[in-house]
């Protein structure tokens, strides 16, 4: 074998100088800090000053970053780059024919990420050989191999290629195995192409063209992977894309092949989402051989066996309910998905070069729907792009957004990129602007080839769509493969509790086999050492503690239900317990719904009085916008456009600013209208619907703003040449539709007709105005603006006194070769759009004034298009169209924060849990209301905002890092501003000193430096979606993307993929992350998070585990409450099962060593009657009312958890072992006369034993119902406060005051006065005992014991540095508070919170 040549990039090369810079400057800090503390204050005069300070920092940097120091980098890194490629080759060998059979799938999708498959086939001889054991064995091989179904293909099976097997053991990435068969579906002749996405990664050229007649493939979890012949590897369809996709005019034909739509329906099935309803029967076998269930049903045998029928009836009983109601509730759900998912119907398509109707469950990819004619309540049944026509769409089962959507064509660019693997149409702004989903409803379309108004019955207009993915494959399949796979819900603690099963599992086989040796040994039967023995187990492994920890979790969903929060995934109430950042968008969540328009600002042209453009004072109503004076024609186009203007106040004046100070414009000024307005009221994408105003709120704001209305019938349009979408007018003209009546009449009677028309309208000759929409560039994310092309529809009515029809002859409406423009987004892409001559010096300060104070800036420009024919103006491309506009001016919105919203936020902030802004407004405006709410600190907090360096945006991009308020200081040639170092996130001086020449040594020039300094106070980060990217993409993750993840408090521009990418990068760090949004544009990250929250009006929603009915972030502090209060409850059931379980198997130890046991009546009054109520009633305590800053723990394992289990074991132990012995020292004892034959029996021992442990089940209940911080304290619990009363005093009764018909039946011996005290006493000295280590003693202990770990683990020599990029250790004095520094570093690396390690980095 040869090896590769190692060679050094320059990237690597400058990477490993880069550190080796870092490191130079760490240990040259001193140098460092002596000279920037001497030239603090000094201009130039300060280089010549501390030149001795210079030349020791030169020195000092230049001893470790010196040429030697260099070589030996590179020949370290020669070397690692050496090894790293032997490895690999190493690797490759020893892996070779493993790989051949296994090998890992990436199948790009929400719910899946690496699948493990292994290839299995079978055997005659394995499949007989295999059924013979599981009847040998009784069925438990056959038990085995369900539970480890790996174990059972092997047994079956002997291992192959994937590409030869006939059954595939699939491993997910929580190592959860199922093993499915593979099947073989015939295919009439096709290509390669027809199946996989043959033009990306893994596949050699040419591949396309290759023909098969067969197909293997097998279902795992709903989705289909095929083995592609290819690449031997078994991949998804769901991103599949026909390679003929790349015009609009090549799809709309169809499919041409029949022999295409044969195998499309063989490959992708039927166009319907098909949820099998399971038999019960099938049902109740999978419970019954669940292996918890199988314990408790040998449990139960045992039970019978030993006559304690009473609690094997209990637990039977309980167990049939539990399964009854499971499998009801599943049946429920399925049924109610079901109903979600039928959508079948009759559809229009266009298959085979004909128009033909199917049943929508046919359609395949590549089919042409007709929007326009679908059946069953016009929902669609497929993924869809929209080709041609307009439709309204309601997403609100999907994406919870309350109102109807347009959407509009896709266009031939954004078709050939159409790729569904780089990004998912329910996150993309972009992709849903086109995008059909299945399961929404269509309430409006319109033709392309219509005129007139949205339809809200459907009639023949031809609204066409690409069928894209169909069945389980569209987006509404993702979402209910989401709820019937969920990811597993299997958390830590529930985990920990197993593992404590197993432990208690482990007491109890000791505790048997020291008993059976025990009874042995004295001519005990056989099966009465086995029924003992095994009672041990029973005893001692508590088989309801699931159930016990689910009864809090249900209480508190029942809590969270009757204050309008419902949840879908149980499992998820205890994490809202361990939320340690919580993400809100912000319009809709923190904010109000919508923006309030309270003005705008004008564009006031250059006259001969100011020759400078400038703006107007913001202005309140659009009729003012009439009063602003314009120039001569000859200085500038006039702002205006028509000559009639809608009736406003006539006293109305404004003022505006100018350089020469306040004017106010003369009263008489003439009646136009303002392009400004005209804009308002047309560049938008607002459709009516029965009436009503559908599109985006910030349009229907300023379409409202500026008094205009839109046609209802839009019914203005040409004679062939063009087609008007869109009409608007001035409001308030009565007279306009006896205008335009005239105006018709007038342009149908011939010229030469002696017929005289009478006008409808008298009075002087009048001109009304509309405005028809003629294209549209719809608004792109990307783009951040959107566009349209008008027209200019005037009509006249004549004049009474003139006696002529009309002053000027018009024919009616008729095309123009005039158009305008009008554009608007977001103000630095309108301005970069605009002539520079247009816009107003101090623009950018007016801009970034308003953003800082948080209001919504919109700009808005304008330009004329003069002498254009039709077909031209159809061809122009956006960019030809939005170029070299007029600059008109903006408007400004505001978007006031909600009520609730800062109480909220500084609940959370003062328990620690920190909240974070995620939207996609301008970053300044985020700022502001992140400041407004309390999310940002004060103004006296320094908020860093980044900017990229030059046009840069690749790896070598450099990002500068800002204080948003503060302006850059320059001294003398000395550029001198507080900013962030670009790597380590730390505030630095940058003294740019390269342009100052040393007067020693003229050739000599300082370096330029970064120069830390100490910052006192806090500082935050605000982030910008781009440059998000960018460092997730590039940057150092230890180094600057974790610290930026850690300092970052507002992260705006961001788009729904990186608000998704946001939450997935805060829990690498650790965190346990929540998000609250109003379902819209945040699927992605509610499903992502750990706990998320949607705001939506229905009760359930499939966009989040929880959903809030009210629309108020209100509902988190209540959710975390409960998920404390949850997380806490199921500590205490856990805790209390287990101890008490071992107190019960401590009393049966004890009374073993004299051959006894607990009689038949104690075993049910301790099981039925105490435990089951007070493991019931301790789980109904609420939450406490307030947050802690303190968090509980999340860890069963935890040494405070561990602890209070051993040491209740411990103290119960000890005070049932001293009642024990002291009641043997009583002057009344008499020693029981001790048979073997005899069963239980009575005795004193036996008596003081178990009335003792009576007191003690209710006092570890009492001290395991922990009440604040997290819960209300239990004395509030009035049903366990109830139940301890009669408990304790019952066991009071029995102890002190019981008849002996009272005893007798509990199987008790009748003790003297002093031998029942002496139980009293233990019982008082128990319960102090209890409290005060439960209270006190554990904890103190608990944390000794954790600083006496990290002393211990400080002195370990290995210390792993994966994540220890930076030291951080050399400032601390001593050695041992650097190996203690390093061992906590260390465990925190181990818990998985890097975000601590990062945290002390920054500090």
């Amino acid at each position: 074998m040869t090896y590769q040549l190692v060679t050094l990039l320059n990237e690597e090369e400058e990477y490993a100088f880069r550190d080796m810079k870092v490191e130079a400057r760490k240990k040259c800090d001193r140098n460092v800090f002596e000279f920037a503390q001497c030239t603090r204050d000094k201009t130039f005069s300060g280089f010549i000053i501390c030149r001795p300070f210079l030349n020791a920092m030169n020195e000092c940097l230049s001893q470790y970053t010196g040429e030697d120091v260099r070589d030996i980098y590179r020949s370290e890194l020669y070397a690692k780059k050496e090894r790293k490629i032997k490895d690999s080759q190493g690797d490759m060998l020893n892996s070779f024919y493993e790989a051949v059979l296994e090998h890992d799938v990436d199948v790009d999708d929400i719910e899946l990420e690496v699948l493990r498959l292994r290839g299995f086939k079978t055997t005659t001889a394995r499949l007989l050989l295999s059924r013979l054991l599981f009847i040998l064995s009784l069925g438990s091989v056959y038990l085995f191999c369900r539970w480890v179904p790996s174990a059972g293909a092997y047994l079956k099976a002997y291992r192959c290629p994937v590409d030869e097997a006939d059954i595939i053991c699939v491993t997910d990435e929580w190592n959860e195995t199922v093993l499915v068969p593979v099947e073989v579906v015939d295919l009439a002749e096709g290509a390669l192409e027809d199946i996989f996405n043959v033009y990306g990664s893994g596949h050699p050229s040419g591949a396309g063209s290759s023909s098969f007649r067969q197909i293997r493939f097998f279902n795992y979890k709903d989705i289909k992977l095929i083995l592609n012949p290819v690449t031997k590897r078994f991949e998804t369809i769901l991103n599949w894309k026909d390679s003929c996709w790349g015009h609009t005019d090549n799809v709309k034909e169809g499919i041409a092949k029949s022999e295409r739509v044969t195998n499309r329906a063989s490959v992708f099935g039927e166009n319907q989402i098909n949820i099998h309803q399971r038999h019960p029967l099938g049902m109740i076998v999978d419970e019954i051989l669940d292996p918890f269930f199988m314990f408790q049903v040998a449990c139960m045998v045992q039970w019978f066996m030993d006559e304690y029928s009473s609690y094997g009836n209990f637990i039977l009983v309980i167990s049939l309910i539990s399964m009854v109601t499971s499998i009801a509730e599943t049946r429920e759900k399925v049924r109610r998905l079901q109903k979600m998912c039928l959508h079948a119907g009759r559809v229009n398509v266009k298959r085979l070069g004909a128009w033909i109707e199917i049943s929508s469950t046919e359609l395949i990819p590549g089919d042409i729907i007709e929007v326009s004619n679908l059946e069953q309540q016009n929902v669609m049944s497929c993924d869809a792009v929209l080709l041609e026509g307009t439709c309204i769409i309601n997403e609100y089962v999907l994406t919870g957004e309350s109102s109807p959507i347009s959407k509009n064509p896709i266009s031939d660019f954004e078709l050939a990129n159409l790729n569904f693997s780089e990004e998912d149409p329910s996150n993309s702004r972009l992709m849903s602007r086109w995008f059909l989903f299945s399961g929404t409803k269509v309430i409006g379309v319109r033709g392309s080839d219509s005129v007139g108004n949205f339809q809200d019955s459907f009639s023949k207009q031809r609204v066409l769509a690409l069928v894209v993915r169909t069945g389980i494959n569209t987006t509404m399949g993702s979402l209910i493969r989401s709820i019937l796979y969920p990811k597993p819900t299997t958390f830590k603690y529930i985990r920990d509790s197993f593992s404590y099963l197993l432990i208690l599992t482990a007491v109890a086989l000791i505790c048997m086999l020291t008993t059976m040796y025990r009874f042995s040994s004295v001519g005990y039967p056989l099966d009465v050492i086995l029924l003992r023995s095994f009672d041990l187990i029973t005893i001692t492994v508590p088989i309801t503690l699931p159930a016990t920890i689910a009864v809090g979790v249900g209480f508190s969903i029942l809590r969270l239900q009757k204050l309008g929060i419902f949840c879908i995934s149980a499992a998820r109430v205890n994490v809202c317990g361990q939320v340690e950042v919580m993400c809100f968008d912000k319009t809709g969540t923190l904010t109000q719904e919508g923006l309030d328009m309270i003005g705008f600002r004008c564009v006031v042209p250059s006259s001969l009085n100011n020759p400078k453009s400038h703006f107007t004072s913001i202005l309140s109503s659009a009729s003012d916008a009439y009063d602003i004076p314009r120039s001569s024609e000859t200085e500038l186009p006039l702002q205006r456009l028509g000559r009639h203007a809608p009736s406003r106040n006539p006293n109305a004046s404004v003022s505006f600013s100018t350089q020469d100070g306040d004017y106010r414009p003369p009263s008489d000024s003439p009646s136009t209208i303002p392009k400004i307005v005209a804009a308002m009221a047309s560049c938008h994408s607002i459709k009516i619907l029965n009436g009503e105003l559908i599109g985006d709120p910030v349009d229907k704001k300023m379409f409202a703003f500026s008094g205009w209305e839109i046609d209802n019938s839009s019914s203005t349009g040409s004679d062939g040449q063009g087609f008007t979408s869109l009409v608007v007018r001035p409001s308030g003209n009565s007279d306009f539709k006896e205008a335009l009546r005239d105006s018709v009449i007038v342009a149908m009677t011939p010229v030469s007709s002696p017929t005289t028309v009478t006008p409808t309208t008298a009075g002087s000759t009048k001109t009304f105005t509309e405005i028809g929409v003629i294209r549209s560039f719809e608004f792109g994310s990307h783009l951040r603006r959107m566009s349209v092309i008008t027209r200019r529809l005037n009509f006249g009515t004549p004049s009474s006194s003139t006696g002529s029809v009309f002053e000027f002859p018009l024919s009616g409406p008729r095309p123009s070769k005039d158009f305008d423009v009008y554009c608007k987004g977001a103000p630095e892409v309108i301005i970069s759009l605009c002539d520079p001559a247009t816009v107003p010096t101090d623009c950018a300060h007016l801009l970034r004034r308003y953003a800082h104070h948080g209001y919504h800036v919109i700009a808005i420009a304008t330009k004329s298009i003069q002498n254009m024919s039709w077909l031209k103006l159809m061809r122009m491309s956006r960019e030809q169209v939005e170029s070299n506009m007029e600059f008109l001016g903006f408007l400004v919105f505001e978007n006031k924060i909600k009520p609730a919203t800062e109480a909220v936020v500084k609940h959370l902030n003062s328990a620690k849990i920190r909240p974070i802004m995620c939207t996609g407004d301008n970053v300044l405006t985020a700022v502001s209301v992140a400041r407004e709410s309390g999310i940002l600190e004060g103004d006296g907090c320094r908020v860093f905002v980044p900017r990229f360096e030059g046009d840069c945006r690749d790896a070598d991009a450099v990002i500068v890092w800002e204080d948003v308020d503060q302006d850059a200081r320059k001294t003398s040639n000395i550029n001198m501003q507080l900013e962030l170092d670009p790597v380590t996130l730390k505030p630095v001086i940058a003294i740019k000193t390269t342009d100052i020449e040393d007067p020693d040594e003229p050739q000599y020039f300082a370096p330029e430096r970064f120069i830390e300094v100490e910052v006192k106070d806090e500082y935050q980060l605000a982030v910008s979606g781009e440059v998000f990217s960018w460092m997730l993409e590039y940057s150092d993750k230890m180094k600057s993307f974790f610290r930026m993840l850690i300092k970052a408090q507002v992260f705006a521009r961001m788009s729904p993929e990186q608000k998704k990418q946001l939450v997935t990068s805060l829990q690498e760090l650790g965190y346990t992350v929540g998000f609250c949004g109003d379902g819209a544009n945040d699927w992605g990250a509610l499903q992502a998070a750990d706990v998320g929250v949607s705001l939506s009006e229905v009760e359930l929603s499939v966009a989040a585990p929880f959903t809030s009915k009210y629309n108020s972030i209100a509902c988190i502090v209540t959710l975390i409450r409960e998920g404390r209060s949850a997380l806490v409850t199921s500590f205490g059931s856990c805790k209390y099962m287990v101890v008490n379980s071992l107190i019960q198997c401590t009393s049966v130890l004890l009374l073993n060593t004299i051959y006894a046991n607990l009689a038949d009546n104690q075993f049910p009054y301790v099981d039925l009657l105490i435990t089951v109520p007070v493991a019931i009633f301790m789980s109904e305590s609420g939450p406490h009312a307030t947050l802690d800053m303190k968090r509980p723990t999340s860890s069963l394992r935890s040494k405070k958890v561990i602890f209070s289990i051993l040491g209740q074991i411990l103290i119960q132990t000890c005070m049932q072992i001293a009642v024990f012995f002291a009641v043997r020292k009583m002057p009344f004892y008499t020693a029981p006369q001790v048979s073997v034959a005899d069963g239980v029996y009575r005795c004193y021992e036996s008596t003081s034993v178990f009335l003792l442990s009576t007191f003690q089940y209710l006092f570890t209940a009492i001290v395991y119902c922990d009440g604040a911080p997290y819960r209300e304290d239990f004395w509030q619990n009035k049903r366990f406060v109830l139940t301890l009363t009669f408990l304790l005093s019952l066991s009071v009764y029995l102890t002190l005051f019981a008849s002996e018909d009272a005893l007798l039946f509990v199987d008790l011996a009748t003790l003297p006065l002093e031998g029942r005290l002496l139980v009293m006493l233990f019982a008082a000295i128990d319960l102090l005992i209890t409290s005060a280590a439960e209270v006190w003693v554990i904890p103190i202990f608990s944390k000794m014991v954790g600083w006496a770990m990290i002393e211990y683990s400080s002195y370990e020599e290995s210390f792993e540095e994966e994540y220890d990029y930076d030291d951080g250790a050399s400032w601390l004095e001593s050695e041992r508070a650097r190996r203690r520094y390093r061992a906590i570093r260390k465990k925190w690396r181990a818990k998985g919170k890097f975000y601590k390690i990062v945290e002390q980095d920054l500090e």
